[in-house]
């Protein structure tokens, strides 16, 4: 692509330049008070307006860096308070998998840049404010709930997210009310939980978080096949089927969180040992 360079002609240099000679000759030639009066009219009508524009765009740019990182606290203040509750929850119905009670890691806010073309959009591309030691398989969440994953690394701030509507997205998934867990999988336009039994006790509305113990992936069990912490909300339990000649229940969820509409989402730092670390 070619740039031109805008380019004055000589008669308006010229012009230009006699403009601010006269300035200079005027103001040399008027008395002090006068001198000083016109500099700062002339400053008022010249420099003042970009000084205030260019403060102006100094203040919006530090109002979105404030803006992210308020988001950032009170979305681990959620999280914590979560946390806290699940734990009080899971101590009183004294059942269920043995897992940590909750989220306790740090995130990092980063800026949706690119959402993936299509009918339903699977990826999006995100940018951090800073440099990041990314991982392969680090959870993305929003204010909301659980978005995705982090599948392939651009450079130290951006990264390409794999969302949970790909469809060979897997991931474990626990019910929040009753401990039971199961597999979360996208199918066709639903999403549904795999691998509960028919007989077992899910109702509309209970709430599906991950669950920290179920991974399947493609890199499951190697070294660099990360796991996703237990306690980040998935979505609610829209209906709930029995087939007569199943093992399982049909369990269809209503997301949580979409990123159809973000534009502020959270890296989640601090995996266990063993995440997949960026090469």
């Amino acid at each position: 692509m070619n740039l031109r360079l805008h380019r004055y002609s000589q008669r308006g240099e010229l012009l230009s330049l006699a403009v601010c000679a006269g300035l200079a000759l005027l103001l040399l030639f008027l008395p002090g008070d006068a001198r000083v009066l016109v500099a700062d009219r002339l400053a008022a009508v010249l420099t003042d307006p970009w000084t205030r524009v260019r403060d102006f765009a100094q203040d919006v740019v530090k109002l979105r860096v404030q803006h992210a990182d308020l988001q950032r606290q009170v979305a681990e203040l959620e999280l914590q308070s979560a946390a806290a509750a699940r734990q009080a929850a899971d101590a009183a119905r004294m059942a269920g998998p043995a897992l940590d009670p909750g989220y306790t890691g740090d995130l990092m806010p980063c800026r949706v840049v690119t959402r993936q073309r299509g009918r339903q959009v699977t990826m999006i591309k995100i940018a951090s404010q800073q440099p990041m030691a990314w991982r392969v398989y680090q959870p993305v969440v929003s204010r909301t709930g659980y978005l995705g994953r982090v599948r392939q690394i651009v450079s130290p701030r951006e990264a390409w997210v794999e969302l949970l509507t790909a469809p060979d997205f897997a991931l474990g998934v626990e019910l929040q009310r009753t401990g039971l867990v199961g597999i979360l999988r996208p199918r066709a336009s639903a999403i549904c939980v795999d691998m509960i039994g028919r007989d077992e006790d899910v109702a509309e509305g209970d709430t599906v978080i991950t669950s920290g113990i179920t991974e399947v992936r493609d890199l499951a069990g190697s070294p660099d096949g990360g796991q996703t912490p237990r306690g980040f909300p998935l979505g609610f339990v829209s209906a709930v089927g029995k087939p007569a000649d199943g093992m399982f229940k049909e369990i269809t969820l209503r997301l949580a969180a979409t990123a159809n509409v973000n534009e502020t989402v959270f890296v989640v730092k601090g995996l266990p040992a063993g995440a997949a670390v960026a090469r």
